[in-house]
């Protein structure tokens, strides 16, 4: 009879762990499947690493940071190309802040950057010195401070 009342009582310890744990797992299996989609993922710098938005849809291109309030230190945009060229330009339409624009090849080599872009520089259009399969916009400075310069390679 004590072994039947032994097993009829409960380990609160073991209800709360196997609990917590529950909570944890769902957190984690969350958390994994909204980095999978946010379009967001890590770019690697000379001196350092941002995370990165990176934009493919021809509306995503067009609209890129146009209508935000700013970019944080620690962010950037990415842009895919179709084809790799000269004519890959931005613009500051509807900006409200500065930005750095860097311009990479294929291979993910630095080919141009252009510094401290302002909002009232639009209609003017900023392209490439060489052709570019990808586009880099992040805050005025950013791009020095990142040590991204013509040559440097990026990783992402």
């Amino acid at each position: 009879m004590a072994k039947q009342e032994m097993r009829k009582k409960k380990n609160p310890f073991g209800l709360w762990l196997g609990g917590a744990l529950i909570v944890f797992g769902l957190f984690a299996v969350v958390n994994g499947i909204v980095s999978l989609t946010d379009n967001k993922s890590r770019l690697i710098a000379p001196d350092g690493t941002i995370t990165i938005e990176t934009v493919e849809t021809p509306e995503e291109k067009r609209r890129g940071l146009s209508g935000r309030n700013s970019i944080s230190d620690g962010d950037g945009m990415l842009f895919t190309f179709d084809t790799q060229a000269t004519s890959n330009c931005f613009w500051m339409k509807d900006m409200q802040f500065a930005i750095d624009m860097v311009w990479l090849d294929d291979q993910k080599n630095v080919v141009t950057v252009t510094e401290n872009v302002a909002p009232d520089t639009f209609p003017e259009s900023f392209c490439p010195e060489s052709p570019a399969s990808y586009g880099l916009e992040v805050g005025a400075g950013r791009a020095s401070e990142l040590g991204i310069e013509p040559g440097e390679t990026l990783r992402f």
